[in-house]
């Protein structure tokens, strides 16, 4: 049996070699696990890591060509990262899983479309908006002909046609449509979730279902590039669009901020979006 003077010792033992490790080992600690994503750490190492899901043309979106990944958010990021001295390492994931990503530490900024919303402020940093979207409902015209659809007055009109409506998952138009299915405005087998909503538009045009619920610029996108015919049915002013960063990295977000800035003043922001047919507003 040991004495307890032996236990006392081998606790406060215990005690000095767990905080002795907890400062050693950051990973360790959550409070320092996205130490790495600080502005003097993306500086001293020389490159950034940036995540995007590229099935969001023309913002992200992979070049069959050269099966790299190319866009207006992929040029802007790069302007950005040319003006800080810096290199953009991209990491390619499901949107939503960048989200986690940049809070856990694995990669420095996501820069995929994300909206502006006061849900996602709690979690992680925004830098400023460099897009403002307009949300739409697409249906092929042959959909909308059949239905007798021109325009809708609200997105829960989708109800009255029986509509199955496809939208990304982890985005702000799921979270608009699970909204309207928790007030029973919308049955829940009207809305079917995408990781990627390249595959939302096959099932459009394959007639799986009957509208695609996204946003500018894809959707314009889609219609301009697309064989098939597609229409808008419903539309509204939506999200500010801008890149995301953990919350312990302040003045990483200051001087992206800065250099969006001068690309701005510049017009560089204006002929990065007349090459990709990019407006905003």
């Amino acid at each position: 049996m040991t004495s307890k003077s032996s236990v006392v010792g081998l606790v406060i033992v215990a005690i000095i070699a767990f905080a002795v490790g907890y400062l050693i080992y950051p990973a360790a600690n959550p409070k320092t696990q996205a130490v790495g994503q600080t502005w003097e750490s993306v500086q001293k190492r020389g490159y950034i890591v940036v995540a995007t899901s590229p099935d969001w043309p023309p913002f992200e979106f992979i070049d069959p060509k050269t099966n790299e990944v190319v866009g207006y958010e992929v040029d802007l990021m790069n302007a950005v990262a040319q003006k800080l001295g810096i290199e953009v390492k991209w990491k390619q994931m499901d949107f939503d899983a960048i989200i986690s990503a940049v809070k856990n530490g694995e990669v420095d900024l996501g820069v995929s479309g994300f909206s502006v919303t006061p849900e996602r402020m709690k979690v992680i940093l925004y830098t400023m908006p460099h897009t403002v979207t307009q949300v739409q409902l697409i249906t092929t015209k042959a959909k909308a002909e059949q239905l007798g659809i021109t325009k809708l007055s609200s997105l829960s009109d989708v109800a009255k046609y029986g509509m199955v409506v496809g939208t990304g998952s982890g985005t702000t138009e799921e979270a608009e449509l699970l909204n309207l299915v928790k007030k029973g405005a919308l049955e829940s087998s009207q809305v079917k979730s995408y990781k990627d909503f390249g595959m939302a538009l096959k099932d459009l045009e394959k007639g799986v279902i009957d509208a695609v619920y996204a946003e500018t610029p894809i959707t314009t996108w889609w219609i301009s590039t697309e064989k098939i015919p597609l229409t808008v049915i419903y539309a509204r002013s939506y999200w500010p669009v801008a890149f995301i960063a953990n919350k312990d990295s302040p003045i990483l977000v200051q001087k992206i901020d800065a250099a969006l800035a001068e690309l701005f003043a510049e017009g560089k922001v204006d002929q990065i979006r007349a090459k990709w047919n990019v407006t905003s507003g």
